[in-house]
């Protein structure tokens, strides 16, 4: 009963930094959002082996048992926000591949209406009168 003891705390403590990070999806908010999320994941990797650990220490007794029962509940909050994080993730991917083809395209016209020094197409001077 230790061992569910302390998966329970451990599955606790993930779940808290789980919920601790609030995602908007905002296009502003993309660089602070990505860098909280990416903590987030490698502050709970530790975390998420412990549990690993445990689980293979974990009896088949001790599996049928209601405190067991709950640990799953408490797991599964913990996927489905990190499905809610996720989609919001991939919906900030998806921003930042568009604004990011937007700039290359402003560059390549750019570079078509003024070319850079260097790249200047020979001009010839009219002499005929």
């Amino acid at each position: 009963m230790e061992t569910l003891k302390q998966t329970k705390e451990l599955v606790d403590k993930i779940l808290g930094l789980t919920q601790c990070l609030i995602l908007t999806g905002k296009k502003e908010n993309a660089e602070t959002e990505s860098d909280a999320y990416a903590a987030l994941i490698e502050e709970r990797e530790p975390l998420i082996e412990e549990l690993t650990d445990l689980r293979l220490q974990i009896g088949e007794t001790e599996v049928a048992s209601d405190e067991f029962g709950e640990i799953k509940k408490i797991i599964t909050q913990i996927t489905d926000l990190d499905k809610k994080h996720m989609a919001i993730m991939e919906h900030l991917r998806k921003s930042v591949k568009e604004s990011y083809k937007g700039v290359k395209q402003g560059q390549r016209i750019q570079a078509g209406y003024n070319p850079l020094p260097g790249d200047e197409v020979p001009s010839k001077f009219d002499v005929k009168h």
